[in-house]
Parts: C-alpha cells; structure tokens; sequence
C-alpha cells in the first residue's frame, strides 16, 4: 500500500554553509531525495554570524549560488528558507535544533521532516547544541559514498544510530525519530579544498562545480 502523502507529506532539509553550493550539496540532495521522494526538498543556508566575516561569499552571493544551482532540479518542489539568515541578521544565535523545531511548527505534527547530512557532519553529531533533542523533531539521514566505512567517533551517536535505524519507507510515513544512512553517494567535495582550487584556478574545479554556479563565481570574482 502506498504512503498516503497528502495526510503526510515528507520535507527533506539541507542545510550548510553553501560557501560555495558545489556538486556534493547536490549529489546529497539528489541521494536522498531518490529514496525518500519527498514532497518538498528545503534548502537552508546559514547565516553570516553577527559582525563576524565567516564567509568568504556575501549573503546574496550565496542564495544567488543556491537558485542558480537548484534551478533545474526535478525531483520535487525546492525552496530556499532563509530563516537562519534573518536570525543572524537580528543578532540572535543559530542551532539547528531550533531550526527544526521551527519548520516543525510550519509543516505539523504529521508531517514526515528529515533533516540531511553528509558522513563527515555525522561523525561531528555529538558536538552540536542539543543534539539529543533533533530525534524528537525529525528524522536524521545521512549519505556516504559507496564503500565508505562509517565508523562513528562518539559511541553515544554510533549507539542511537543503530537504536533508531528504519527504511526509507518508514522514514517517508513517520513524523521523526528515525535514523537512516544512504550508502549511494554519487560525490564528496570538500568546500576548503575547493575554495583553495578556485583561487588557483583549478580547471579540476569544473568537474566539481555546476556550470552556472562557476560561471557566476568568475563574473562575481569569488574566490579570486
């Protein structure tokens, strides 16, 4: 029996610092949103931490990067939520667990919210603010690539991880708690590498950059 998804409809979240939006946020967006087929994908960029420079790319810079690289996305509907923005903006602090708790109360209770994340942002979990309330607010999935060995650090997380493991199918029907790792990622980019090649001119940095994005970063000249 199918998953009635107008009673429950599914959001995955992607969030980061897009700094810049490379072919891995895609290629995770793209993993994930294959197995779960959600009914929105929620792209949301952090926010400029008050008078602190932390990005090399400006705001504008950074959402311009997102449409320009989501614009042809197929999948599902896309939006780019940019409430950590304005509450950087406002000088107050960023948590993901608020973040959450957030989108929770715009999408309801029923709804199936999945919160995105690379191997890397997994194996650093258990340093994030309030980490152990994210499981009552949505589901945590996670992508590697094919033959990586998740080996995680903190035994705390590796333990819920495997407590609360469902299938994509039961993600997709319930409303949180669930843990899943999607072993099918297609690439893994690292930005400070990236950010490093782009300002040697790299032409590696083609392979690992959407067209439209690169060729906004060399009119915008970011990352010269």
């Amino acid at each position: 029996m199918g998953i009635d998804t107008a009673a429950k409809p599914c959001v995955l979240v992607l969030g980061g610092s897009f700094d810049p939006v490379h072919l891995g946020h895609i290629a995770l967006a793209h993993s994930l949103a294959t197995v779960l087929k959600p009914d929105e994908l929620r792209i949301i960029p952090v926010g400029q931490q008050w008078q602190k420079n932390e990005f090399q790319a400006t705001t504008l810079q950074r959402l311009a990067m997102l449409e320009l690289a989501f614009e042809d996305w197929q999948l599902c509907p896309v939006r780019i939520d940019q409430q950590e923005i304005i509450r950087s903006e406002q000088g107050k602090s960023n948590f993901t667990i608020d973040t959450l708790h957030q989108l929770r109360t715009e999408v309801g209770e029923q709804a199936s919210l999945v919160f995105a994340m690379g191997a890397d942002q997994l194996q650093n979990l258990h340093t994030w603010h309030n980490w152990q309330a994210l499981l009552g607010v949505a589901h945590l999935c996670a992508a590697s690539r094919p033959g990586f060995s998740l080996d995680i650090s903190s035994p705390d997380i590796a333990d819920i991880w495997k407590k609360n493991a469902i299938s994509a199918m039961e993600m997709r029907s319930r409303p949180a708690g669930g843990t899943y790792l999607e072993r099918n990622l297609a690439q893994d980019v690292s930005a400070t590498q990236l950010r490093t090649e782009l300002k040697q001119h790299n032409p590696t940095t083609r392979l690992l950059v959407p067209h439209k994005v690169l060729d906004y970063l060399q009119q915008q000249t970011i990352y010269q």
